[in-house]
């Protein structure tokens, strides 16, 4: 699809933005079946809850989740500015 393939299965998104994940951690969207099937694994085998692309331990608080949202806008910002100033060159 237009919004690329799932990091984790290589099948391509649904076009459905409720099918699929995502991740403040990574900012990877994944979907919602290899969502599933990580939940399923972390519940059979009584683990911690974890980002199933970056295995990142899943943040508790939404002020959590905005500061990882936060980080990568920045660091998104931070490489195109290095771009932009290679090109100046």
């Amino acid at each position: 699809s237009h919004l690329g393939d799932c990091p984790i299965c290589c099948l391509p998104l649904p076009i459905d933005n409720d099918k699929s994940t995502l991740w403040s951690c990574c900012s990877k969207k994944i979907c919602n079946g290899c969502n599933y099937a990580n939940q399923r694994r972390e519940w059979k085998e009584s683990l911690e809850k974890k980002c199933p692309f970056c295995r990142h331990p899943l943040p508790n608080l939404k002020e959590e989740i905005r500061k990882n949202y936060m980080k990568r806008i920045q660091e998104e910002a931070d490489k195109n500015f290095m771009k932009r100033i290679e090109v100046d060159d």
